[in-house]
Order: C-alpha cells, then sequence, then structure tokens
C-alpha cells in the first residue's frame, strides 16, 4: 500500500513539474508574440498602424487607379471626384467591429471637412446591415455601396483593410492614409 501511495505522489510531482515547464514556454512564446506585435508596421505617414500591421490602403504618393461607379444617390462618380481640391475617402465594411468604433469620429471630422459632402467619399462594403452606416454617412459623404470586397472604388483606392481612410488630393495622389483619423488629421495639419 505505501509503494502505491509513493507512486502516485511522484506521479503528482511529475505532473506538476511538466505543468511548471509547459506554463515557462508559453510565457516566453506569448512574450516573443506581444513584442513582434508592438514592433511599428510601415505606414504612409510614419504612424504605424494598430498592431505592427501593413497599410490598409494606397500609401502617400501613390495615385488612385481608374474607376467608374454610382453612388447610392444614382449619381455617376469617378477618378473626377479628385479634381475640385483635397478629398476625404474611407472604406468600411459591414460586420466589422473596428469599422463600428471609428465611424462615429470619422463622421464628426467629415462634417467639418472643407468642402462638405461633395468634397467626402465613404465607401461601404457588404450587403447585409449597410442601412444603418448609409443612415450616418449620407449626411456628411458622397457614399458608394459595393457587395464585396474589391469593387471598382475598393480597387482604386487599394483597400487592403478595414476602416480604410485618407486624404487624396487633386489628380488623384493619396497624401496620407492609414485605419486611424489622425493618420489623415496629421497630413492636413501640416498644410
Amino acid at each position: 500500500m505505501s509503494n502505491i501511495v509513493v507512486a502516485l505522489v511522484c506521479a503528482a510531482v511529475l505532473v506538476c513539474v511538466l505543468n511548471l515547464v509547459f506554463t515557462v514556454g508559453m510565457a516566453r512564446r506569448l512574450r516573443a508574440l506581444g513584442a513582434l506585435l508592438s514592433q511599428p508596421g510601415p505606414a504612409s505617414d510614419g504612424h504605424s498602424s494598430p498592431g505592427g500591421f501593413g497599410p490598409v490602403m494606397r500609401e502617400s504618393g501613390e495615385r488612385l487607379g481608374a474607376f467608374s461607379t454610382t453612388t447610392v444617390d444614382g449619381r455617376p462618380v469617378g477618378e473626377d471626384f479628385f479634381a475640385g481640391g483635397p478629398a476625404l475617402v474611407a472604406a468600411f465594411s459591414v460586420g466589422c467591429g473596428a469599422c463600428e468604433e471609428r465611424l462615429p469620429e470619422f463622421v464628426r471630422f467629415a462634417e467639418t471637412f472643407p468642402g462638405g459632402r461633395e468634397r467626402v467619399l465613404a465607401l461601404v462594403v457588404g450587403t447585409d446591415g449597410v442601412a444603418e452606416k448609409l443612415a450616418r454617412l449620407e449626411p456628411v459623404a458622397t457614399v458608394v455601396v459595393e457587395g464585396l470586397h474589391g469593387g471598382p472604388l475598393c480597387a482604386s483606392l487599394g483597400v487592403k483593410g478595414y476602416p480604410a481612410v485618407g486624404i487624396v488630393e487633386p489628380g488623384g495622389v493619396v497624401r496620407a492614409s492609414g485605419t486611424l483619423m489622425h493618420n489623415v488629421t496629421a497630413a492636413l495639419e501640416k498644410v
């Protein structure tokens, strides 16, 4: 009987030691992953993207591609949208948590953007749940809805992630872009 107890105690100690070894190994891996995620990634205006990820749309100095599409009002819109002066652009996706978080800040900024709604172009990607975003965006922006990622405006902006915001100069050249409003507001302050 005492041999069984000793064997059980030894087995319990062995399990505890193995558990400790695995816990230390996981802590090291998590620390390494945290360090990797905290490294700044490339961004168009010197600001790092959250989590160190790359750009979410075309970067500063890049030219938008040609496009032709229709707004939710039924008006045609193309690259001539950018002929009248700097324009604020954004791309939001239905079902995107970060888009929901940042949409109110975008709307507040768009309300005061020079030129008003005619200088603000917002893209909503998705089909279900579009009405809520439209209700918030239409008063402050020219809005385009594309059912799937990769539509004409999405491709022109070079959208790789959501939300994407940017300032586009006349001629379709991106001045600044990013996923946070400060990515574009900082570029406007430099002018």
